[in-house]
């Protein structure tokens, strides 16, 4: 399956958060019932679409620290 880089509007495919140190944790939609979450050392965590719609309403409510 081809990784796309992220784009916070489109919640589609497998998403790769490839950061500076070399890391390339990804962020799979392809399940229409949950998102997984995976890192480079082969753990993952799996949310259910309601759960990932909280985490991302916590974080857009949090004050940014600048």
């Amino acid at each position: 399956m081809k990784k796309k880089m992220f784009n916070p509007t489109s919640e589609k495919g497998v998403v790769s958060l490839c950061g500076t140190q070399g890391c390339c944790p990804t962020v799979d939609f392809t399940n229409s019932e949950k998102i997984v979450l995976k890192d480079d050392f082969g753990g993952q965590v799996q949310l259910t679409r309601n759960q990932w719609q909280n985490l991302k309403d916590r974080f857009a409510s949090e004050p940014s620290q600048s």
